[in-house]
């Protein structure tokens, strides 16, 4: 019998300058299963809404830009640096700070999303549709 999943998710309001959500459970719509996602967004004024840049991919949420590949962060230009950024992803404080959220999924299979790992297949890209389905409709999202 498989192993129950747990909710392992975390929120973060204090230590950045933004609120950070690790961990978020994507359930999906196009078939079983769920994702994860680490979630970084504003932090609002009096219900404030922020469109979403999401991204989905096999790089693993949460490893550090700096140590998956220190030559290429050590080129990255310093304002699109922060403790958070992350391989071939948008950095979260410079886009939190211009207005938006940020969501990076772990692909199905990788990191902390459960799964089989079948990246550029019709399920992977079902998959990262259901992510952006599930961010416009969370109270956080102008839906955009």
């Amino acid at each position: 019998m498989p192993n129950e999943t747990r909710d392992i998710s975390s929120v973060d309001s204090d230590s950045f300058p933004y609120i950070f959500e690790k961990d978020v459970t994507i359930p999906l719509k196009s078939s079983t299963g769920r994702v994860r996602c680490n979630v970084y967004r504003p932090k609002p004024k009096d219900g404030e809404k922020f469109p979403v840049l999401v991204t989905y991919g096999p790089y693993g949420k949460d490893i550090p830009y700096s140590d998956f590949h220190p030559k290429s962060f050590s080129e990255v230009n310093p304002e699109h640096k922060s403790t958070h950024s992350a391989w071939e992803t948008p950095d979260p404080k410079f886009w939190t700070d211009h207005g938006y959220t940020v969501v990076r999924v772990d692909e199905r299979g990788l990191g902390q999303s459960p799964g089989l790992l079948d990246t550029m297949s019709r399920g992977t890209s079902e998959a990262f549709f259901d992510a952006v389905e599930w961010c416009t409709d969370q109270p956080w999202s102008t839906g955009k």
